[in-house]
């Protein structure tokens, strides 16, 4: 049975997904060359490692989980499990999903040959990290630089398992979630990634098994809003100050691990409160609007150039000090937003088929 979104329940998914995108920017703009992991070490020491640390990965780790719950939501909200219904859902995945995700693939491996060529710009470590399967363009259809497509990857992937795991919730109902949890909880990574199932599966959950009304509806209590969203912060600080703290000691990496993920969920239902105590406020901007509708060319074309960036800044002599990457980790990601949706109302206003094609159909009205 199909039903359709309320205008605020659209509304508010549209938009949050703003800041969510913005939380993604940053994570990926984190310009320290430790990889940013649940149980990365601090140094606590070095107030920009810690700031960068506090933001990319703990306060911003709800992006990805919210991104796979709401997918889950809008793929099941109107699911007609059948043969005919099936067939139609992955063709318009097909136009949604995989055509972008060619598209951009080869824009972002034509990128890194045209940059390969470039003599001051070749040795970069993002250049030099996707240049050898230049003998082979196909490699970039598996392996983009334009990496955040990996989610597109998984998107695809459980759209095909979508019968199943349609069988799996409708019958099974929480007892499902609950084994997708333990495989999250536990990094129980095999074959698929456990942390996009679990939570595209809540997503899905929400759309077949609750009440569509109470989904929709906004969530006026305040306080709790406020606690889910102090709590949030606490967390992050927390995880954050035993980083500092902590040692290559397993039990130190348990804690920070499970402490990560509970400040995933934690965050997420942060996001989703407090929106309905500021949707009034945002969601007529203009400068907001324009945002929301140019917002995948903003998730697609973000990186390899934000690395790329990073990378030519700090091999200036000089260059490379506390803060100037603090000043870079704030100032780079807005001006590649920027950049985007510049790019995204260009190719929108000159060739509106062209972006349909890049998008996927999105930001079209």
């Amino acid at each position: 049975m199909s039903r359709k979104l309320t205008k605020y329940l659209s509304r508010k998914i549209r938009f949050i997904s703003v800041f969510a995108m913005a939380a993604v920017i940053f994570v990926n703009a984190f310009n320290f060359e430790t990889e940013l992991t649940p149980t990365t070490r601090l140094n606590g020491n070095n107030f920009a490692f810690v700031f960068e640390y506090f933001f990319s990965n703990e306060l911003f780790s709800f992006a990805v989980p919210l991104f796979f719950i709401i997918s889950g939501f809008l793929f099941f909200h109107n699911y007609e499990n059948s043969v005919n219904g099936y067939v139609t859902k992955l063709k318009h995945r097909a136009f949604s999903l995989l055509v972008p995700y060619v598209v951009w693939a080869a824009l972002s491996g034509l990128l890194i040959v045209a940059l390969s060529q470039v003599e001051l710009l070749k040795n970069l470590p993002e250049i030099q990290k996707y240049s050898e399967p230049l003998p082979n363009f196909f490699v970039y259809f598996i392996n983009p630089p334009a990496e955040p497509l990996w989610f597109i990857r998984q998107l695809m992937l459980y759209s095909i398992l979508s019968p199943l795991l349609y069988f799996l919730i409708k019958n099974l109902k929480g007892i499902i979630l609950v084994i997708f949890c333990a495989l999250w909880a536990f990094n129980l990574n095999y074959i698929i990634d456990c942390s996009g199932l679990f939570f595209f599966s809540v997503g899905a959950s929400l759309a077949l098994l609750s009440d569509f009304n109470v989904v929709a509806k906004k969530q006026n209590n305040k306080i709790m809003a406020l606690c889910f969203g102090a709590g949030w912060v606490l967390l992050s600080a927390l995880n954050t100050f035993i980083a500092t703290k902590s040692d290559d000691g397993i039990a130190f990496k348990i804690v920070l691990n499970e402490l990560y993920k509970l400040n995933e969920v934690v965050g997420v239902i942060a996001m989703w409160l407090l929106f309905d105590h500021i949707a009034k406020r945002i969601t007529d901007k203009r400068g907001f609007i324009i945002a929301a509708t140019h917002l995948f060319f903003v998730y697609a074309m973000h990186q390899p150039i934000t690395n790329i960036l990073n990378q030519i800044a700090f091999s200036q002599e000089g260059s490379d000090t506390y803060i100037g990457r603090l000043a870079i980790y704030i100032c780079l990601p807005i001006s590649i937003a920027a950049v985007c949706i510049i790019a995204g109302m260009a190719i929108k206003r000159n060739c509106r088929p062209l972006h349909s094609i890049m998008t996927g159909g999105r930001g079209q009205r």
